[in-house]
This record gives structure tokens, sequence and C-alpha cells, in this order.
């Protein structure tokens, strides 16, 4: 069977298979974890385009490295790589 047929849902394909199983609730609580932090990024992005902060590509650089430095310390290994 070609791999683009192939069902990578762990029970749809009449096999259970383990590591699409255990990827699912891995991959849910990760894009759960990180909700606080997309957040963030949107509040900061929303008050730029206000015009409560100024636009500046090296704020924002830093914004993002703090908001990375932060989710990496809070959310160990279930944090986002690049």
């Amino acid at each position: 069977m070609p791999a683009e047929l192939r069902s990578t849902h762990p029970v749809r394909s009449g096999r259970i298979n383990a590591s699409a199983a255990l990827h699912a609730p891995r991959s849910a609580v990760r894009a759960v974890a990180t909700l606080p932090f997309d957040a963030l990024r949107f509040a900061y992005a929303s008050a730029v385009q206000a015009g409560l902060l100024r636009r500046s590509m090296l704020a924002s650089r830093d914004v993002e490295v703090r908001l990375d430095a932060l989710e990496k310390l809070v959310l160990g290994p279930i944090a986002r790589t690049v």
C-alpha cells in the first residue's frame, strides 16, 4: 500500500500504531501548554498594532528571545524547538 494511503490514526487502520498512539496525546499536551506563550506573543503584536508600543525589529526580537527562554524554562522537555 502506498505511504500516502496508509492511515496514521492509531486505530483507524485496523491495527494499533503504537508510535502514533503515543504521539497524539503528547502533541495535544504541547499544544495546550504553549497557549499562554502564544497569547503573550499575540498581546505584544496587538499592542504594537494599536500604537501602544513602537514598531521595532530589535524590540520584537528581544521579546521573542525572552518568551522563548521563559517557555523553555517553564515547559522544559515539552517546549517547542526551532
